[in-house]
């Protein structure tokens, strides 16, 4: 796509929206508008990340505007969003307030995931810092976006992949996964070769919703805190308690069952809050 330079100078270059495995966010412009441009090294350059933003084209999926490179980085030119869902709970920041119900925000990135799992891609890494927002100059049209695909892969037409490398942010894994991480830690000698499904996704999903609408926190935090959450995903010691009431909540715990085989699909978590 023929386009200009991303620009990032001046009182720009010091507007670092984010930081990830491999490269940098910083706001910039291209064509007059005001974008993030995702910098990453020629040589860390992730060809399944580009792939997937190609692939994907959904108003709750991040947009993909263009790609730029020189000698020494790649351009990713992405649409601009006000902030992460984590930074309305950061305590450094004042909550981001805009129109929109706790069912619309959670149907918005319900109907996002099922697109993903519809190109049949697999994210592996959601978690609410890859939930952007991104609102309309009024202020009036708000839209979730699941961003960042550097660690997401194809699947089969059933909707599993082999389990390989990186596989997410820990605290946000599914059960399966840490499952999976501690039969390879105990057959180093004969590893295994498991398979994961698109069902990891939608547990990580249901805690992305959960951490929403508990303002906050996670739904697995414990007494001792963050440490808990392996050991309580892992045993299904989940605390909803504070929205046992809401409409959201028989969802949310269908999409955080401990057996990928039991637990609902993308597709049947966007059937369902739209029923609401």
């Amino acid at each position: 796509m023929a386009a200009q330079q991303p620009e990032a100078n001046g009182e720009q270059r010091n507007r670092i929206l984010g930081r990830g495995r491999f490269g940098l966010v910083f706001e910039g412009t291209w064509e007059e508008t005001k974008v993030a441009v995702k910098r990453i090294e020629i040589e860390r350059t992730n060809e399944r990340e580009e792939t997937a933003l190609r692939q994907c084209d959904h108003p709750n999926v991040i947009k993909l505007l263009d790609i730029q490179d020189n000698i020494d980085f790649k351009y990713y030119v992405l649409e601009f969003c006000v902030a992460s869902l984590d930074h309305l709970f950061s305590q450094e920041t004042d909550p981001y307030r805009w129109p929109a119900t706790q069912r619309d925000v959670c149907l918005q990135l319900a109907k996002g995931m099922a697109h993903i799992h519809e190109q049949r891609l697999i994210h592996r890494d959601v978690k609410p810092g890859n939930v952007l927002i991104w609102v309309d100059s009024t202020g009036e049209r708000v839209l979730m976006k699941w961003a960042d695909f550097d660690l997401s892969k194809p699947v089969s037409e059933n909707g599993s992949h082999s389990i390989s490398g990186s596989r997410g942010t820990e605290k946000w894994y599914a059960p399966e996964i840490y499952r999976m991480r501690m039969e390879e830690e105990e057959n180093v000698a004969n590893p295994i070769r498991p398979r994961g499904t698109v069902k990891s996704d939608v547990f990580s999903e249901g805690l992305v919703f959960g951490y929403y609408l508990l303002g906050g926190r996670h739904p697995y935090r414990g007494p001792n805190g963050p440490y808990d959450i392996p050991h309580n995903i892992l045993n299904s010691i989940v605390n909803l308690n504070e929205i046992a009431q809401h409409p959201l909540y028989n969802i949310i715990m269908d999409m955080l069952e401990n057996d990928p085989v039991e637990r609902i699909s993308s597709s049947q978590v966007v059937e369902r809050i739209s029923n609401i």
